[in-house]
C-alpha cells in the first residue's frame, strides 16, 4: 500500500481534459475501417459485433467497463445489444457526469462508480465481461487489476481489449523513428507530418498516466488469460505520421486519400515484421495461474518495488535511451533560446547581462548533444 501512496501523483492524470481531444488518426474514415479490419479480420464489422459473433452470438448480461471516461463505448455496446447491464468505473468525477448524464438521457441501463483502478477496487459483482477499451495503457499496477479481472469473470467470463500496447510513454525505438521518417519524406510536401519525438519530461507533466506500462500488457494479460484471438492492428508508422497531422486532417480530398492509403500500406507491411502498437484480443480467465502463490507472490513484490523506485525517480521508469537524450538535450536548448527571447523583448536593458548566459548554457549543452548525435549517426552506419 505504501508504494500506491508514494508514486500516486505518477499514477494518476490531474486533468481528464487531456482524454477527448481532435487529430488523431482514428479519426479519418479510411483509418477506421483499416482499424476494424485489422481488429476482426472482416470488413464493415465493429470489434464488439465480432466479439458477440466469435463467442457463440452470446448476449452478455453485465459488462465491467474500466476507466470508462465519458462512458460511450458502454453506451454503444448497450444500443448493439450486445450486453444487457454496464457497470463503468473512472477516476474523473466529471467524466462520470457526463457519462450519467449520456446513459440517463438515453434510457440506458448503465451505472456509474468513482474509482482508482490501480487500488483493483472493482464495483460490484456479476460481470461476464470486462472491457479495456484504451484504458489499460493508463494503468500503473496492471498486475493487481489483471488479477483481480481473473478473479471476479467466471471460468466461461470474458475480457475483451483494443488498446495501445506499444512502448512504454510513446518513447519509439531507434528503428522504428527512422522507418517513420523515411516514409514521411516520401510524401507529397503538404501531406507530411511535423516529426516531433515525444518529449519524455513534457509527457510525465501533462498526463503522467499516458502509456505508463502499455509494453506491458500482452504480458501480463497472458498470465491471468487463455487469449482465444489476437488481432494485431499496428500503427507503428500510421499512427505517427497521421496523428496531429494538419496537412491530412484539413485537407480531405482524393489525394489526400491516396496519401493515407499509402500510409496504411506501408504500417501493413511494416506490423507484418514487428510488434504493433495497437491490437485487439479477448480471452477467457485462467483460474489455475491463481492458484500459483509464489508466482503471484513474485508479481506483486516486483510490481509495488517498480512503483516505489519509479516514485523516487519522478515517475520515470528506465533508462534514457539515445534518442530521448538528444530529445531532452535539444529540448532544453530550444526553452534556453525561447526564456532568453522573452527576456529580451521584456527589457532591452538586460541584453548585456543575459548574452553570456546564452553563451555559457550554449557551451555546457553543446558538447552533450553532439555526444549524442554521434552514437545516434554511428547506429545508421550499416
Amino acid at each position: 500500500m505504501g508504494a500506491e501512496l508514494e508514486s500516486k501523483s505518477f499514477t494518476i492524470a490531474g486533468d481528464s481534459s487531456v482524454y477527448y481531444g481532435g487529430g488523431y488518426w482514428n479519426e479519418l474514415s479510411q483509418v477506421a475501417t483499416h482499424i476494424e479490419r485489422r481488429a476482426t479480420g472482416k470488413d464493415a464489422t465493429v470489434w464488439y459485433a465480432h466479439l458477440k459473433e466469435v463467442t457463440g452470438g452470446r448476449t452478455f448480461k453485465k459488462a465491467l467497463f474500466l476507466n470508462c471516461g465519458n462512458g460511450w463505448v458502454e453506451r454503444d455496446l448497450l444500443r448493439a445489444g450486445i450486453v444487457e447491464e454496464a457497470v463503468g468505473t473512472d477516476i474523473s468525477e466529471d467524466l462520470l457526469a457526463q457519462a450519467r448524464k449520456e446513459a440517463a438521457d438515453a434510457g440506458l441501463n448503465a451505472r456509474y462508480h468513482a474509482r482508482d483502478i490501480n487500488t483493483a477496487d472493482l464495483p460490484e459483482d456479476g460481470y461476464d465481461l470486462v472491457i479495456n477499451f484504451a484504458a489499460a495503457h493508463h494503468i500503473a499496477y496492471l498486475d493487481k487489476v489483471l488479477r483481480k479481472v481473473a478473479e471476479v469473470l467466471p471460468e466461461d467470463g470474458v475480457f475483451a481489449s483494443l488498446d495501445y500496447v506499444g512502448p512504454h510513454r510513446n518513447q519509439y525505438g531507434y528503428e522504428q523513428w527512422q522507418a517513420a521518417t523515411t516514409l514521411n519524406e516520401t510524401l507529397p510536401e503538404a501531406f507530411r507530418a511535423q516529426m516531433s519525438y515525444p518529449h519524455l519530461p513534457t509527457m510525465l507533466h501533462g498526463d503522467p498516466t499516458e502509456a505508463i506500462h502499455s509494453e506491458k500488457i500482452l504480458e501480463t494479460v497472458q498470465r491471468y488469460f487463455r487469449l482465444e484471438e489476437l488481432n494485431p492492428i499496428g500503427g507503428g508508422l500510421a499512427y505517427l505520421l497521421l496523428t496531429f497531422n494538419r496537412g491530412i486532417h484539413d485537407n480531405p480530398g482524393i489525394e489526400r486519400d491516396a496519401v493515407v492509403q499509402q500510409v496504411l500500406d506501408a504500417d501493413t507491411a511494416w506490423t507484418a515484421a514487428n510488434f504493433p502498437l495497437f491490437a485487439f484480443f479477448w480471452g477467457r480467465p485462467d483460474k489455475a495461474a491463481l492458484a500459483d502463490t509464489a508466482a503471484l507472490e513474485g508479481w506483486t513484490r516486483e510490481e509495488e518495488e517498480r512503483e516505489s523506485a519509479a516514485a523516487a525517480n519522478g515517475g520515470q521508469y528506465y533508462p534514457l535511451t539515445v534518442l530521448q537524450q538528444v530529445t531532452q538535450e535539444l529540448e532544453t536548448l530550444r526553452m534556453h533560446k525561447a526564456h532568453l527571447r522573452a527576456d529580451l523583448h521584456r527589457g532591452m536593458e538586460l541584453r548585456a547581462s543575459l548574452r553570456p548566459v546564452l553563451v555559457r548554457t550554449l557551451d555546457e549543452k553543446a558538447p552533450q548533444v553532439a555526444r549524442a548525435l554521434r552514437r545516434v549517426r554511428a547506429r545508421r552506419k550499416p
